[in-house]
């Protein structure tokens, strides 16, 4: 049986990093190509993409800590 927390940090790091380096990137490329008009928008675009990719890997973090909690409980039950 798998460890739930341990999928959860996977999915959650990976959809992390994606939305900040998204973020970053429409950041960049709408600094470029879009009009300097609507800059408002694309901002507020980019701050919540970025600001939700935080979100996600900060909680990746705490599944991963729970995930190596049960992993050494099974440890030490085992071996005791």
């Amino acid at each position: 049986m798998g460890n739930y927390h341990f999928e959860k940090w996977l999915y959650k790091t990976a959809l992390g990093f994606l939305l900040v380096g998204g973020g970053i990137f429409f950041m960049y490329y709408s600094l470029s190509h879009f009009m300097r008009d609507d800059w408002v928008l694309y901002g507020l675009i980019c701050s919540v993409g970025i600001t939700i990719g935080i979100y996600l890997l900060s909680s990746a973090a705490v599944n991963k800590v729970k995930s190596d909690i049960i992993k050494k409980q099974k440890i030490k039950q085992q071996s005791s």
